[in-house]
């Protein structure tokens, strides 16, 4: 039955090729429009390498610290220090992973040569030896360090593949020297670039920050790895153990850390003074982005619906053939769902291929990354996005074609071979 549906929806789309052609564009620019919103949070929050734990990480980024002594409660905001994450999120329990590592920032690579010596401006990263258990390098020569090695800070270096060969020009980089901040480093490993899109994992060069003269005044991102998502009640608990911890010990002070945050709310950079502050701004940002989707597939649909009226008025004398001959009427309501489902089906595919061309195109400001940024394909074709389209679809079908489909449904037989609907 389902094949017979199909066949007269593709001879109805061949009837009147016009109409089919406005029909399939306007569902197409429909579901871009938001197929781009979903593809880009995909993109952004998809568990692929080296950030393929995406799903199960948590993260502390920041902290408020009230001075509760003086008289006008002074605060200080800002990103977690060496203390805190030393004496209170390193050795937290419920994570199966901690991982302590520093934000991605320039610094000079000094190479020497052929007796020349060249300086660089690359980005580096200070890491645990955590950090290379969390994320899923690929790894083209070498290792990463051991916690040994971290422990003992030695100048040890991982450098990613295009900048050991601008670095070395060509020569085995393993083994291989450069200085940085006075000091020499040793090259112990290469690993594949990593796009920006990787924003915990991404950089030229990485480093045991325990190698750094100033790591204890150095602020650090904590990652905490969970076996489950089921645990994170757990973990939410332990960290504001070790807020009360802290004012215990330091009774004219009060701590809150901000966090544990999944990837999703981390990636927003949501803030605030409180767990329920962010909570609300969390809450703010979803009705947003719900009222956002809900328009772009509320206006669409009313304009598609004024087409789908007027392709089902012309075949009312079919319908009311049919309903002379026995069809019942979720039969008939049913039939011509499913061929405007196919409609919509076809304006998705597009509408997909639309909204990659314009991530691509766009990647700048969707992405927050730089105009020459790669974009991996894991990223771009998973589960979540096909199943989206999916969905995008059934919407669009059921707001565009389900009113009309109920109405030619309850016409009349009369009324129906007499083409007259009023």
């Amino acid at each position: 039955m389902y094949r017979i549906y199909f066949r007269q929806a593709l001879y109805m789309l061949k009837q009147n090729k016009f109409m089919s052609i406005i029909a399939i564009l306007g569902t197409a620019l429909a579901i871009m429009m938001i197929m781009t919103i979903i593809v880009s949070e995909e993109i952004r929050n998809a568990s692929v390498a080296p950030e393929a734990n995406r799903w199960r990480t948590y993260y502390v980024n920041g902290h408020m610290e009230q001075d509760t002594a003086k008289k006008n409660s002074s605060s200080y905001m800002g990103s977690v220090s060496y203390e805190y994450t030393n004496n209170h999120l390193k050795d937290l329990k419920t994570p199966e992973l901690v991982s302590i590592f520093g934000y991605n920032g320039t610094k000079n690579v000094s190479v020497n040569m052929t007796g020349k010596t060249e300086t660089y401006g690359l980005a580096v990263r200070d890491t645990d030896a955590n950090y290379w258990k969390l994320y899923s390098f690929s790894f083209l020569k070498g290792r990463a360090f051991t916690q040994e090695e971290f422990q003992s800070g030695v100048p040890l270096a991982i450098i990613c593949e295009t900048e050991a060969r601008n670095l070395f020009k060509g020569e085995e980089p393993i083994g291989k020297s450069f200085e940085m901040d006075k000091k020499e480093y040793r090259i112990i490993g290469v690993v594949k670039d990593v796009s920006t899109l990787f924003k915990q994992a991404t950089s030229k060069i990485w480093i045991p920050y325990t190698s750094t003269k100033e790591y204890e005044e150095s602020s650090y991102q904590v990652a905490l790895l969970l076996e489950h998502t089921s645990s994170y009640p757990a973990l939410f608990e332990e960290i504001r153990n070790e807020e009360k911890r802290y004012a215990a010990n330091k009774p004219d002070r009060l701590l809150f850390l901000y966090g544990p945050y999944n990837h999703q709310t981390f990636t927003a950079n949501i803030g605030g003074s409180n767990q329920e502050e962010v909570q609300e701004k969390l809450q703010v940002l979803w009705r947003k982005r719900v009222l956002i989707l809900a328009i772009l597939l509320l206006v669409p649909a009313l304009n598609l619906s004024g087409i789908s009226f007027s392709r089902i008025k012309k075949r009312t004398s079919e319908i009311g053939v049919r309903k002379a001959f026995g069809a019942k009427k979720y039969v008939i309501l049913l039939q011509v769902l499913y061929e405007n489902f196919i409609t919509s089906l076809i304006g998705g595919v597009l509408g997909l291929i639309f909204s990659y061309i314009a991530i691509f195109q766009m990647k700048k400001w969707l992405l927050s990354v730089a105009e020459n940024t790669v974009i991996p394909i894991e990223t771009l074709i998973t589960p979540g996005v096909f199943i989206a389209v999916f969905l995008v679809c059934l919407v669009v079908n059921l707001l565009s074609a389900g009113l009309p489909a109920y109405k030619a449904s309850r016409v009349t037989i009369v009324k129906s071979l007499n083409q007259n609907d009023k």
